[in-house]
């Protein structure tokens, strides 16, 4: 069998008895060309199913068209926020290279720390032109802020800030006060924050707000259990929580009001009738599916995709060619379900 081969520049030039140059600058639509000249290479083009070797035109403009995108699919909400992503990067003709964490047997901090680095070299060894991280990545990121600079990458975070970057954040203040005014106003007193890991600023600020937004109502007592991202750790802390007897909890996201759930049944509570719970991001298969259906703030994920892309294409195209850093905030709703009632 014959083995195929892309049609080149050359063969195309040579069938239609042009220059190489005068080829190239028709499929790049670059120059004054004739339309007769225009239209013999476009349907010799045709004819033999020319596709540029984009390769090659990396090496020659410095581009690759390519866009490094670090973040897991773990629900519904970052499959929506890189379903944003994906659908404005391909309308600027760009694609994206997808990577993330995975344990994969990892478990200690640096062997974690090593292999997200790993990731992050193989997105600069492709020669992508721009990034976009999340929380966890970017603090690798963040320790490696030379490398990156000095490759001029443009970076976007999400939910997460960095000296360096472009951000994209959901408005945590706005997320805090809406639960913690439904909650007061149901009539809960003495109200628990399950809080995420506090090395990130979203949860920092998740947990600063709630207890700015509680303590302007002095007969409310506030709780915190400090947090984890660690699964197996989830349940611990929340039956800490729930042992110091709040009527409301206030969870730093929907997976982590399910664990509460599970807690909670086994602790004899119910859900209502003995404690309300809140969640963050209405993630579908967690806030709609569980019994009763979760009260949760609800993100604008896609929204904060399309931001987080357009934000990074609009420095690669020189739309926005200010050295200040942006700061996109989208804001956010509350969802009430069956998961909260009035005591």
């Amino acid at each position: 069998m014959k083995e195929k081969s892309q049609v080149s520049l050359k063969q195309i030039a040579a069938a239609t008895n042009l220059s190489i140059t005068t080829v190239s600058r028709v499929l790049r639509n670059k120059g004054e060309i004739s339309q007769e000249t225009r239209e013999k290479v476009l349907d010799c083009a045709k004819k033999f199913n020319y596709r540029p070797n984009l390769l090659i035109q990396g090496i020659q403009t410095g581009r690759t068209g390519n866009i490094g995108i670090m973040m897991p699919p773990y629900d519904e909400h970052w499959a929506q926020v890189i379903r944003g992503i994906h659908d404005t990067i391909v309308g600027y003709d760009y694609a994206g290279i997808f990577l993330w964490e995975d344990d994969q047997g990892i478990r200690t901090p640096r062997e974690k720390e090593t292999f997200m680095l790993r990731q992050m070299h193989r997105l600069i060894d492709r020669r992508v032109d721009g990034v976009i991280l999340w929380p966890r990545v970017s603090e690798v990121y963040g320790a490696h802020l030379d490398e990156l600079e000095s490759r001029n990458l443009p970076v976007v975070t999400i939910d997460h800030e960095l000296d360096f970057s472009d951000s994209v954040v959901t408005d945590e203040r706005l997320g805090a006060e809406l639960v913690a005014n439904h909650l007061y106003r149901q009539g809960h007193r003495r109200i628990g924050h399950l809080a995420g890991h506090q090395e990130w600023s979203w949860a920092k600020l998740r947990r600063r707000y709630f207890e700015e937004a509680l303590a302007v109502y002095p007969d409310v007592a506030c709780i915190v259990q400090a947090g984890s991202d660690d699964a197996e750790e989830i349940p611990a802390a929340a039956r800490r929580l729930l042992e110091q007897k709040p009527t409301a909890v206030f969870a730093f996201g929907d997976w982590v009001a399910f664990e509460i759930y599970k807690v909670a049944s086994q602790m004899g509570l119910r859900i209502p009738d003995d404690l309300s719970v809140v969640g963050f991001s209405d993630s579908h298969k967690f806030s709609q599916i569980i019994n009763p259906p979760l009260t949760t703030v609800r993100q604008k994920s896609r929204q904060i995709g399309i931001e987080a892309a357009t934000l990074l294409m609009e420095r690669l195209t020189g739309k926005d060619k200010s050295s200040k850093r942006v700061r996109t905030v989208i804001d956010c709703e509350l969802i009430v379900r069956n998961s909260t009632r009035a005591v």
